[in-house]
């Protein structure tokens, strides 16, 4: 009867670490700390390649101005394309 005794009082225990290990792993990991990231930087990929506010500024100025100059080409162009086919109908 002992024999069954420490073998339940074992088992239990057993089953008791093993619920406690598997509690913890079911807790999600803390979040980790928030990155160190100076003023004026956007992104930091490696340590010596940053981006700052200023370079990024440029960039979306001259995209502007590129994307500007190439909707007034292409309006003129498809404007051109149009009036030709309109003259075409217009003389069948």
């Amino acid at each position: 009867m002992e024999g069954v005794q420490s073998a339940f009082q074992k088992l239990s225990k057993d089953a008791k670490s093993m619920i406690s290990s598997l509690e913890s792993l079911a807790q999600p990991p803390p979040p980790p700390p928030p990155p160190y990231v100076p003023s004026g930087v956007l992104i930091t990929n490696p340590p010596r390649h940053m981006v700052s506010v200023w370079t990024c500024s440029k960039l979306c100025a001259v995209c502007l101005v590129a994307g500007v100059f190439v909707g007034y080409t292409l309006k003129r162009r498809v404007r051109r394309w149009v009036s030709g086919i309109l003259k075409r109908l217009k003389d069948d």
